[in-house]
């Protein structure tokens, strides 16, 4: 194995894999990388195509893939993982991303429900990054992550985000819109269920990306997948949702900053900022 140029990950080569397939590879593609993974398409002799997916840091994904039954998901294999990191081989699955097709809102909507139906009839002892599945879990994680950001603020290691912007996290964070949330019993939530880890194929839906789901709302994965494809969440879920995975996307940028990759810094907090600025002009 090997370290790759710039970030920590550990990388087989193209020998170890083919040992591991039980066949030559003829090509290797990288399809997407940032420090925390590296996906890329391996073409085999044999005809095969495989996904050979490396990452370091916070996932479940392996965990995940070994304990879960269902047909929405591809097959997967873990060929290493050590001291936080993980190699897989996943199926290369053959069909269009949701993002790719041209849906109309109501398909939108529709499939959203279908899916967190979907999800919730997994089989197994499904592993979690985070449980927020009642309002002391969230309030627990809403208070590490603002002290968090006060020490990045007072540290000037965020430029942008500053005290005020804080407190009116803090203000989102415990609002009844958000605080309602709670009536409603959690489930499992995929939490990255964009228009690009969804395939539609003719004999169902296939999910990828595993890396980080949660113990929360359900209509957080709706949310989301409207997001990606363009369909304005709010009127389908309600402001509490909206307003939870916007916070929830800044306690990632603010987990990124102090734990994962800090060489970032400069881009979480000018995220953070502009997400607080978009919603504060709603």
């Amino acid at each position: 194995m090997h370290r790759h140029s710039y970030f920590d990950l550990w990388l087989h080569d193209d020998d170890e894999l083919a040992s591991l397939v039980g066949s030559d590879i003829s090509e290797r593609v990288t399809l997407h990388k940032w420090p925390l993974s590296c996906v890329q398409r391996l073409a085999l002799v044999d005809g095969r195509r495989l996904i050979y997916k490396a990452q370091f840091g916070p996932t479940v994904e392996s965990a995940f893939y070994a304990n879960a039954k269902s047909e929405l998901l591809p097959w997967a294999e873990t060929i290493y993982e050590a001291d936080g990191h993980v190699c897989m081989l996943i199926e290369f699955v053959e069909g269009p991303r949701a993002e790719d097709l041209d849906l109309q809102e109501e398909e939108v909507i529709r499939i959203s429900r279908e899916l967190v139906a979907q999800i919730a009839a997994i089989d197994g002892d499904l592993p979690r990054y985070l449980d927020i599945g009642d309002g002391e879990k969230w309030r627990a994680l809403v208070y590490a992550m603002l002290r968090e950001l006060g020490t990045l603020v007072e540290w000037h290691a965020f430029k942008m985000v500053d005290e005020t912007v804080i407190h009116r996290l803090e203000e989102w964070a415990f609002s009844g819109p958000v605080l309602e949330v709670f009536r409603v019993r959690p489930g499992y939530v995929h939490r990255d269920l964009g228009g690009d880890n969804l395939f539609v194929l003719p004999d169902g839906y296939r999910v990828i990306d595993w890396q980080r789901p949660i113990l929360g709302p359900t209509f957080l994965d709706i949310a989301t997948l409207l997001r990606s494809l363009g369909v304005d969440p709010l009127p389908h879920v309600g402001e509490g949702i909206v307003q939870m995975l916007d916070l929830l996307t800044v306690h990632w940028f603010t987990q990124c900053a102090t734990r994962w990759f800090p060489a970032g810094i400069a881009d979480y907090d000018r995220q953070i900022a502009e997400l607080i600025r978009g919603n504060e002009e709603k």
